[in-house]
């Protein structure tokens, strides 16, 4: 019987040795295979073809023998120790590097020192991970031989912008103040004390510019560094009563005694008069600065001042007028005047209030506001609204309140919890002071098109009778003069038009921006009017939102996420 060994050579591989003899048994290369599983050698790299070779040779050998005649070995190197081998992947945008193992076929593993002395190769130079190292090597040395394992080595670093400069106010606003009442033992608050004046002297700290930063550099895994957008610029700005401090140009100070007011980049100080109530024994109020009321505005007076109007109680069937915010603690209540079914033009409500900034107040009815964005916290009903911006009725995370009827002309939005009424009490909402403005600035294009248009042909035709003229009454200077004053408004029609363009898309654009929402309930009776688009509720929605969109209005259910 021919006999097959596992014999390990000089190489540190291992041999196939047979010893021919000649019976009835045949050594296949499958008894080969199952010699190799058996033995300790079955993680080796199999070369078969010299297994067919052996194998081929052995029977070569065989055929002519006698019965049990022996043979000379027969030797072939058919298993190979191979070490770990590795390949290193480097992230087309250099962000990260990945290597992929194929394991030990009885040779060596691979040490997370030679997976780093692998990748260095490669290029990587920045972004390793010691734990992924270790963790790839001991997985490299506990799967099965032969197998794949990866896992990323090394990431780069993005860089970290810069953040842009910053006004911190160091002094707190008379909106804060009333915003924040101060709290009774039991918890409650006390809407009617509003603890000491906010009043700053000349030489007082009023905010500061934190400057901008550079931000951070980043790098790529082969070392090339990524550089941040530093943060922007902005101005400390120093309105009135104010000044930049000689011994800090980053902090605004005083230079009055007064009230401070916030503004863009900055801050102001107003002259500050304060009062406990406005009543017949005061009189009307006319300031230049800031006004403070303790109490109420009581019924038929008035308030005017050139800064900010902050008022801790009522506002009853009085007139306020300010050059910046008003804030009133409680709430502004008028008479009641029936609204349903009366041009909005010849509606006089008792209260009016106008500031060139913004408004809050905790409720409102029967008023005529006109403001900037207007928030009142709980309810706002039978008023007549005009806000160049946003309308909020609820806190100020949430748009909880109740907007009851009234007339709404609002530039942006208008939020609220729930919106119209059970009694379907009209609520009209429109959207038309910056349509008007952007229809008016589309007719003086017109009106300029018209001219330009004119103009062009009455040139064109001019050109034509010079070019028929007889050769010898043409006038070329002239000619040439009129084609050019020809090409000049030409160019000044296409601008136009382009212009008309230009303005057309952003008329569109804005009415499609343009909202209304419900948070809670959407009453019948509310009209969305957008442009020449109306249309109204005529049934009960819950949380919904109504704007317009391919010529018509749409409500449409606000789903939560």
């Amino acid at each position: 019987m021919t006999v097959a060994n596992l014999v390990t050579n000089k190489n540190n591989h291992v041999d196939l040795v047979l010893i021919p003899k000649k019976d009835n048994k045949v050594i296949s290369e499958a008894n080969i295979h199952e010699l190799i599983k058996a033995s300790e050698f079955s993680d080796l790299h199999l070369e078969m073809a010299n297994v067919k070779n052996a194998v081929a040779e052995l029977n070569g050998v065989l055929k002519p023998l006698q019965a049990n005649q022996e043979a000379s070995e027969i030797r072939y190197q058919i298993l190979e120790r191979r070490d770990a081998s590795i390949t290193i992947n480097i992230d087309s945008d250099e962000m990260g590097c990945s290597a992929e193992i194929t394991t030990a076929l009885g040779g060596k593993h691979l040490s997370a020192k030679a997976i780093l002395h692998a990748a260095q190769a490669a290029g990587i130079t920045k972004g390793f991970s010691k734990e992924e190292l270790i963790k790839l090597a001991r997985a490299g040395a506990k799967e099965p031989a032969g197998s794949i394992v990866k896992a990323q080595i090394a990431w780069g670093k993005e860089p970290v912008n810069g953040k842009d400069s910053q006004i911190k106010p160091l002094v707190e606003s008379a909106q804060n103040r009333i915003l924040k009442p101060k709290e009774r033992e039991d918890g409650s608050v006390d809407m009617r004390d509003l603890g000491d004046i906010i009043c700053v002297k000349v030489g007082d700290p009023l905010a500061q510019k934190i400057p901008f930063t550079q931000g951070k550099k980043g790098f790529t895994v082969t070392g090339n560094p990524l550089e941040p957008v530093p943060g922007e610029d902005i101005e400390l700005k120093a309105g009135e009563g104010t000044t930049i401090s000689p011994k800090n140009q980053n902090v605004l100070v005083s230079t009055l005694v007064g009230l401070p007011r916030v503004i863009d980049n900055g801050m102001e100080v107003d002259e500050v008069y304060k009062l406990k109530n406005v009543d017949i024994s005061t009189g009307h109020i006319k300031f230049q600065g800031s006004v403070i009321i303790d109490g109420d505005v009581c019924e038929g007076m008035k308030v005017s001042a050139t800064g900010d109007i902050t008022i801790g109680g009522f506002v009853e069937s009085s007139f306020l007028d300010a050059g910046g915010d008003i804030t009133i603690g409680t709430g502004i209540i008028g008479k009641k005047y029936e609204t349903d079914n009366v041009d909005v033009k010849d509606i006089n409500m008792s209260v009016k209030i106008n500031a060139k900034g913004n408004i809050f107040a905790k409720y409102c009815q029967y008023a005529e506001i006109n403001c900037q964005d207007l928030r009142i916290e709980n309810q706002m009903m039978h008023s007549i609204i005009n806000v160049n911006g946003q309308l909020w009725v609820g806190n100020e995370e949430h748009a909880n309140g109740k907007l009851i009827a009234g007339h709404i002309h609002a530039g942006t939005s208008v939020h609220a919890g729930c919106l119209g009424a059970t009694a379907g009490a009209p609520t009209i909402i429109t959207f038309d002071k910056r349509i008007d403005e952007y229809k008016d600035e589309i007719d003086a294009v017109d009106k300029k098109i018209k001219e330009e248009s004119d103009q062009t042909e009455e040139l064109k035709g001019a050109i034509n009778k010079l070019k028929l003229l007889p050769k010898d009454k043409q006038q070329p200077e002239l000619l040439k003069k009129v084609v050019t004053t020809y090409k000049f408004h030409a160019g000044k029609l296409a601008e136009d038009l382009q212009e008309k363009a230009m303005l057309e898309d952003l008329l569109q654009e804005y009415m499609g921006q343009v909202f209304v929402e419900a948070t809670e309930k959407l009453y019948h009776g509310v009209e969305l009017v957008v442009g020449d688009f109306r249309d109204r509720s005529r049934r009960e929605y819950g949380p919904s939102k109504m704007k317009y969109s391919e010529r018509k209005i749409h409500i449409e259910p606000i789903v939560h996420t």
